[in-house]
C-alpha cells in the first residue's frame, strides 16, 4: 500500500470509529442522556477489576476474533468483519487512553 493510501485509509478508519463511538457510547453508557461516557467500564470495579483492565479483556477478545480470522480465513458471526474488529480496537485505544487521562487527574487534584 503506497503512504498516500495508507493515510486515506487512516482518515477514513478514525472518521469511521468516530461514528461508531459516537453509537455505541450512548446505548453502552445510559443512553442519550448519560453523562460519563466511560460508565461501563468503570462498572468494571463492580467486580474488584480495574477498568482498564476491563477495557484490557474486550481487546483481548477483538484481538482473537482477528487471530481466528487469520487462521481460517473467515469469521462465523455474521455482521462484524475483522475490519470491524479492527475499528473497535482504535476506539479501545481511544477510550484506554481517556481512562487514564481521567484517573491521572483526579490523583492531581487529590494532591492540590
Amino acid at each position: 500500500m503506497k503512504a498516500e493510501e495508507l493515510l486515506e485509509l487512516h482518515a477514513k478508519t478514525c472518521e469511521k470509529a468516530r461514528k461508531i463511538m459516537i453509537q455505541k457510547n450512548s446505548d453502552y453508557t445510559g443512553g442519550s442522556g448519560a453523562t460519563d461516557g466511560l460508565a461501563n467500564f468503570k462498572a468494571s470495579r463492580i467486580f474488584k477489576m480495574h477498568p482498564v483492565s476491563g477495557l484490557l479483556l474486550r481487546i483481548q477478545d477483538k484481538l482473537m476474533r482477528i487471530h481466528s480470522f487469520i487462521g481460517d480465513g473467515e469469521l462465523r458471526v455474521t455482521g462484524e468483519t475483522v475490519e470491524d474488529a479492527c475499528d473497535d480496537l482504535l476506539n479501545y485505544a481511544i477510550l484506554c487512553k481517556a481512562l487514564l487521562i481521567e484517573e491521572q487527574q483526579q490523583k492531581t487534584d487529590q494532591q492540590q
